[in-house]
């Protein structure tokens, strides 16, 4: 249960309820949803709060008749049973919550850039995305039609990482909106990501301050990402220096991270700590314990994309007529180096 948004009103936002029916009221035949205000829970007076209640996605939401008030509790009750406690945050909470970091970290993306991450510091409310994130020209118009619209928004599990999409369909050529409308970017125009402070934390907060991060456009990228092409500084044996691996080209900050591995002489992972180096570039392993003489495989997932989604086993935007795009399978690609 959370504070969230739905047709561009404040709701509380239920998951869980794939049996619900009759949303047209406060209960279906299946379940039945109550909002109270704390305060008339424990007085034990007062109806429930009117609203009703709405599919959005897997997702059930209730929109009361009058605004939520600012500063009161709600009690949430499935079925008689108390399931969530909410508190809408009053006029004078401190803002605590702040965006963290917002992803490419490059200066220059290409003009094919598949997605975006932004990081919070505290869980977010779900369901406001589409009113508070948005990408800019230098005159702080949006650009019409450049994030993808979707009924669920792509968190990671603690509600902490949002994933921003841009339309796909603008982005492949051949299909009909990148035929009417063209790709969302356009080579050599700047962009701005933009966060809003009335983006509302879980506890129905805004955030501290809004936040953006500026872009160049460059030109299309349309390569797998080839691990043997890329560069590695290879540590000496018995020491715990990093190895270092540069990449030529920047990769998507939410696989890079868990998509590459090193495995020792004896088949056993390298334990240590991985770093994504600057405008992720770059990754590195600095291993708790020296490194072992013999041979060593960097292992990479075939699943690791660059930042125009182009992966180790497949090119995005495929052109039938290059080999060179043809899949290269789904097995991980190994690199194999020697501690020096």
């Amino acid at each position: 249960m959370s504070w969230s948004r739905h047709g561009g009103a404040d709701c509380i936002r239920l998951a869980g309820l794939a049996g619900l029916a009759g949303l047209a009221g406060l209960a279906g035949p299946a379940v039945q949803v109550r909002i109270h205000p704390a305060t008339a829970v424990a007085l034990g007076t007062a109806p429930p709060t009117a609203g009703r209640l709405l599919r959005d996605g897997p997702d059930t939401c209730f929109l009361p008749r009058f605004p939520f008030l600012d500063g009161t509790a709600y009690v949430v009750t499935v079925d008689g049973a108390v399931v969530a406690e909410l508190t809408r945050a009053g006029a004078d909470d401190a803002a605590t919550t702040e965006v963290l970091a917002i992803h490419p970290s490059a200066a220059t993306v290409p003009r094919n850039l598949l997605r975006g991450y932004l990081w919070f510091s505290a869980p977010m409310s779900e369901g406001q995305a589409a009113g508070h994130v948005r990408l800019v020209d230098d005159d702080g118009d949006v650009l019409a039609g450049a994030l993808l619209a979707t009924e669920q928004e792509l968190w990671d599990a603690g509600r902490r990482r949002l994933t921003v999409l841009l339309d796909p369909a603008r982005i492949k050529r051949g299909l009909a909106p990148h035929r009417e409308a063209g790709y969302p970017l356009r080579s050599g125009a700047p962009f701005r990501l933009v966060v809003d402070d009335g983006f509302r934390d879980a506890r129905g907060r805004r955030l501290r301050a809004g936040a953006e991060r500026r872009y160049q456009v460059g030109d299309d990228e349309r390569r797998h990402v080839d691990p043997h092409a890329w560069t590695l500084r290879v540590p000496p044996i018995g020491t715990t220096a990093p190895l270092q691996v540069g990449f030529g080209r920047s990769l998507d900050h939410g696989l890079v991270a868990r998509c590459l591995r090193v495995v020792g002489p004896e088949g056993r992972p390298v334990d240590g700590v991985a770093d994504v180096g600057a405008e992720e570039r770059s990754w590195r392993l600095a291993p708790r314990h020296g490194w072992a003489p013999g041979p060593h495989r960097l292992v990479v997932d075939p699943v690791l994309e660059d930042l125009a989604g182009n992966s180790v086993g497949r090119v995005f935007d495929r052109d039938l007529a290059r080999r060179t795009d043809d899949p290269r399978g789904a097995r991980p690609v190994a690199v194999t180096f020697h501690p020096a």
